[in-house]
């Protein structure tokens, strides 16, 4: 795989995703992104905690009923506190602030949305 010969030898630490700015130092990445990665490509995560709510977006699609982003709330809650475990940078917030949390719902509810409209979801 091109991505691990490209990391391989390559140490990373708490330096390569913070920065320093006029209140102090913040995370230098995309969050909400990082997070909706790590839900999709995380097994464990995935299975306990995504898969539900994407299952109950493909049953109402079906029955042509409008779902709601606030379905992957829980589910984002909770990856986020499996999130800062695995990745435990400082300046990471312990919670995520409603703003972001609803931002990242909606993400997830769009990306899940338009998968399910263009057939990547099987039976």
């Amino acid at each position: 795989m091109r991505i691990t010969e490209l990391l391989e030898g390559k140490h990373f630490n708490d330096l390569d995703f913070v920065r320093d700015s006029e209140d102090g130092r913040e995370i230098d990445f995309d969050l909400p992104e990082d997070l909706i990665h790590f839900m999709n490509s995380d097994d464990h995560v995935y299975r306990r905690h995504l898969h539900h709510p994407v299952l109950q977006c493909i049953h109402q699609s079906k029955k042509k009923v409008k779902t709601k982003p606030s379905l992957f709330k829980p589910a984002v809650e909770n990856s986020y506190k499996l999130y800062t475990k695995k990745f435990p940078i400082r300046e990471l917030p312990n919670e995520l602030d409603e703003k972001m949390c609803n931002a990242i719902c909606e993400k997830l509810h769009e990306q899940v949305c338009k998968d399910i409209s263009e057939g990547k979801y099987k039976d």
